[in-house]
């Protein structure tokens, strides 16, 4: 017996605009659900937490409504590291005041700020 589940083997979510087929964005403010062209001020969806698929099914059955999901692009949900360019989750990632930097690389300019040269990398 493995000691993985099928949880841990179970593919990661991934972020979801609901997009209309004139290429019209959901969008949510005070006043509830709309749709718009600016993409920025789209709902974000977790395309499987959120059963993106089967809310879909659901409106197109009841309401003739086709909605698609769209991918949101990764160097939107993820930051760029200023120093590597590697992408890391909002959370890894630190400001200094000046750029974003990845746990290695701000690891990498505390030790030549430590050692009083600049903390240029």
């Amino acid at each position: 017996m493995s000691g993985s589940s099928d949880k841990s083997r179970k593919t990661p979510d991934f972020k979801v605009f609901i997009r209309t087929p004139q290429g019209k964005y959901l969008a949510q403010d005070g006043n509830g659900l709309f749709f718009t062209e600016d993409r920025s001020a789209a709902i974000v969806l977790n395309y499987d937490a959120d059963q993106v698929p089967m809310q879909l099914e659901a409106l197109c059955k009841a309401h003739n409504i086709k909605l698609a999901a769209d991918p949101v692009p990764l160097d939107e949900i993820y930051e760029s590291c200023d120093r590597c360019k590697e992408l890391y989750m909002p959370f890894m990632t630190y400001y200094d005041g000046s750029r974003f930097l990845c746990p290695d690389c701000r690891s990498i300019a505390s030790r030549i700020q430590g050692c009083g040269r600049p903390g240029r990398i």
